[in-house]
């Protein structure tokens, strides 16, 4: 999977409890997919980053992935 700045949707901030300050990053990009039954089908796959500072300088990004269930608008398309 390969996102591009033409998959970038928009941000968001965490609405988790204790979680308030971070901002989550949203992309949808269509990706080609096999399904169960082996045939292929385009799926909409959405998908937030948070990228979380830590002390000492380190940083994690936690990223989910699911099919898109709402739609979206891109912001460079």
């Amino acid at each position: 999977m390969k996102i591009s700045p033409e998959d970038f949707c928009h941000t968001l901030q965490n609405t988790n409890l204790g979680f308030e300050n971070e901002v989550l990053y949203v992309f949808c990009q269509q990706v080609m997919l096999f399904n169960f039954e082996g045939n292929e089908e385009i799926v909409d796959i959405y998908s937030k980053f948070n990228i979380i500072d830590l002390d000492g300088g380190k940083r994690v990004v936690v990223i989910s992935f699911h099919k898109r269930n709402k739609p979206v608008d891109y912001l460079f398309r």
